[in-house]
């Protein structure tokens, strides 16, 4: 009954249309005022025969400048319930209309675009919006919805160039978005042509000076051929181009002093950035680490057990039981398992625009799909109640 709910105003204003029609044209006297159509529709209706109905309520719907915007909203409105097949028979229906503008055909071409999207054909979308393109002032929904699809096809080269068209035929500065496709390219080609990574991430920093991902894999190339240095320079340009992510960089950071014989300078640069940033959990492990390899055991356990007590976390308290002596042999390894647990639990990553969660690094978020909007997070001990409340 809920297509009943649904298509009754439909049904009504197609027959108000269709009358008032009739009425313009007064062919005859005798003539009903309601097209005998409506009335079949309606018995349709009724008789739970939703799809002859909507064929005949489309037939009456006579496509004119009046009655095109009506066509759209309910071919928008199937396609918002998931019904794209009903929305495409309509947008089809509009497209095939002499009487469209070339203005409300464009429209009608990209709403069908659309409904092929939204039906998974992506090929036959992707025909569409190209076909758009060589019109003389094309749709920028068109590159929009272009770039949307070579993204879930992984296409990154068509994605990069349709981006660099949007971007010159728009006013939106997507820079940052082609720098992570340009990121995409070289990771994919890490292993198939390392020769070209180096000019992947340099375009890359040309659409966005500010791109931690590109940092991040031009010292990963550096590591890999042994340029430490390089890796180095590379690495720390991170803490000017976005502080949050200085985590993600700390492993590289502490095999490129290792491998250079540089842990006390290391050593130093952690505790400058504590200075500035004293939240920063995973900075301070990472010294508490430093100074382990640097002094042992017993140094790392007093630098962190001082510190844990101005600044408590979930990650500092596991990394001090580890530390310590398993004196007990029930006491300690049960107090690890329980850190362990709430740190594995925590959510280490979260969307800055939309809130999504997780616990591995995402360069475009999983939930709104926007680019570098995820971000490593800390697990404070004020973050104990939540923990624990999802383990019930």
């Amino acid at each position: 009954m809920e297509w009943l709910v649904f298509l009754l105003p439909i049904a009504a204003f197609s027959g108000w249309i269709a009358a008032r029609n009739h009425y313009k044209k007064k062919n005859s006297k005798n003539e009903t005022p309601f097209n005998q159509d409506y009335f079949k529709g309606l018995n349709y209706l009724l008789n739970e025969q939703p799809d002859k109905a909507i064929d005949v309520f489309i037939h009456l719907l006579e496509v004119n400048s009046e009655t095109v915007e009506t066509h759209m909203a309910l071919a928008n409105l199937f396609r918002r319930r998931g019904e794209t097949d009903r929305a495409i028979r309509i947008h089809q229906n509009l497209i095939a209309r002499p009487t469209l503008t070339s203005e409300q055909r464009n429209r009608a071409l990209v709403e069908l675009g659309l409904d092929y999207m939204n039906a998974g054909v992506l090929d036959r979308a992707e025909h569409l919006f190209l076909e758009l393109l060589t019109i003389v002032t094309p749709p920028v929904e068109a590159y929009k919805q272009l770039i949307r699809i070579y993204q879930q096809e992984k296409h990154w080269q068509k994605a990069i160039e349709m981006a660099k068209k949007y971007q010159t035929n728009s006013a939106e500065n997507i820079g940052a978005m082609i720098a992570q496709f340009y990121c995409e390219l070289a990771e994919q080609q890490f292993t198939s042509s390392p020769d070209k990574i180096a000019a992947r991430l340099k375009q890359a920093n040309s659409y966005d000076p500010n791109c931690v991902r590109a940092s991040l894999l031009g010292a990963q190339h550096h590591l890999s051929n042994h340029n430490f240095k390089k890796a180095l320079k590379t690495l720390h340009r991170i803490e000017q181009q976005n502080i949050h992510y200085l985590p993600e960089a700390l492993p590289q950071l502490l095999e490129g002093y290792q491998q250079t014989n540089n842990l006390p300078v290391f050593n130093s640069w952690l505790e400058s950035i504590l200075k500035n940033y004293p939240d920063m959990t995973s900075i301070r492990l990472m010294l508490t680490h430093v100074i382990q390899l640097q002094y042992g055991g017993q140094a790392a356990q007093d630098y962190l057990y001082k510190k844990l007590h101005s600044h408590p976390s979930v990650e500092g308290l596991h990394s001090l039981i580890s530390l310590g002596e398993q004196s007990n042999p029930i006491l300690v390894p049960l107090i690890k398992n329980i850190t362990q647990t709430l740190v594995q639990r925590g959510h280490r990553y979260t969307c800055q625009h939309c809130g999504f969660a997780g616990r591995s690094m995402h360069w475009q978020c999983p939930g709104c799909k926007k680019w570098a909007t995820v971000r490593p997070t800390e697990i404070h001990l004020s973050s104990l109640d939540t923990l624990l409340g999802n383990s019930k």
